[in-house]
């Protein structure tokens, strides 16, 4: 805040309130000045909230919209500026807010996102716990493939896997798509029933304490085609390449040229319609964005995926995902569940 010339600082987003605070209740507000910062919340979240923010020099205050709306003006009297994070408020808020308020309400690009972007050591540990967990739900149904079950069954067989092995909550929604369904990237289950001969796209994630983790395998169902292995091959061999160069001081775009000029040159980068990577912590999809288009430069300690995938419309598709820290001299995956192919 310093840095930037922010005097009073204030956000509502409960991600950036849960990395700062420790709270994570569904409605705060967190007012940080440079001599003290206040969490704001109403009467369901008392007990909840003394207990989150023991330990930290963060002030509790407990009110009905009316007093907070009160308090928040009383503690701005002789602020003259009050820093909002632009990409995580609505327009409505910030319009009440500057009806509410004397002093100048100014975005903020980044600012917390930005100290998120590096890992401490437990928040590592979170994801690779969250990690492991998928791993072994995999692991556990993964032969259930061969039985014929719809894409939902067994989405759902392998979210139970999960939340059985201590998941407090999925990532996203599991993707399970098959066949041609695999040709879409973000394909949802439907009641396709898997057969023999397809490929099998799998995309999942656990949460520890708030973290996510991030996975994806291609699975071939019983016999498939020389083709599909080929591509299986290509995309698993490019995934490898894009971890490779990963390092602290590359650039993000580097990690996807490296993904997307192999499978250029097995003539199959017209099908690899996204971007390489993503961070991932508290949010499943956070910074540092990796693509072709990236200005950013990889960190020790950042936690990302690596992800290629090809996408024959009418075919299907394969995609292979890790989710990978950043360390002092390269990489260190953080999901480890085999990507042998043939179930």
């Amino acid at each position: 805040m310093e840095e930037q010339s922010i005097d009073r600082f204030l956000t509502i987003d409960s991600v950036s309130i849960r990395w700062v605070s420790g709270f994570t209740g569904s409605a705060g507000q967190l007012l940080v000045g440079a001599s003290c910062a206040y969490l704001l919340t109403d009467g369901r979240y008392t007990e909840q909230a003394l207990r989150e923010i023991s330990g930290t020099d963060i002030e509790l205050f407990v009110g009905n919209g009316a007093e907070q709306k009160h308090f928040l003006s009383a503690q701005l009297t002789n602020s003259k500026t009050l820093t909002l994070e632009s990409e995580r408020i609505t327009w409505g808020a910030v319009e009440a807010l500057k009806r509410q308020i004397d002093a100048e309400v100014k975005p903020s690009s980044d600012l917390i996102a930005g100290l998120r972007r590096e890992k401490d050591p437990g928040e590592v540990a979170r994801i690779e716990t969250a990690a492991a967990i998928a791993d072994e739900a995999i692991a556990q149904v993964l032969h259930q493939l061969t039985e014929g079950p719809t894409e939902i069954e067994f989405a759902r067989t392998l979210d139970s896997a999960m939340l059985d092995r201590g998941a407090e909550a999925l990532s996203f929604e599991t993707i399970c798509a098959s066949g041609p369904n695999a040709a879409a990237p973000h394909a949802r289950p439907s009641s396709r029933v898997i057969s023999s001969g397809d490929l099998v796209v799998l995309d999942f994630g656990a949460v520890i304490d708030g973290y996510h983790s991030d996975m994806t395998r291609t699975y071939m169902v019983g016999d498939a085609d020389d083709s599909s292995q080929d591509i299986i091959r290509s995309v698993t061999e490019a995934q490898q390449r894009g971890c490779e160069v990963i390092r602290p001081g590359v650039k993000a775009s580097e990690v996807d040229e490296a993904c997307r000029s192999y499978l250029a040159d097995k003539g199959l980068a017209d099908y690899f319609v996204h971007g390489t990577g993503h961070g991932v912590g508290l949010e499943i999809h956070e910074a540092p964005w990796i693509n072709s288009k990236s200005s950013e430069i990889l960190k020790e300690d950042q936690v990302v995926t690596v992800e290629p995938g090809v996408y024959l419309p009418g075919v299907g598709g394969v995609r292979v995902e890790d989710t990978v820290l950043v360390t002092s001299s390269g990489f260190r995956r953080l999901s480890s569940a085999p990507k042998d192919s043939i179930v």
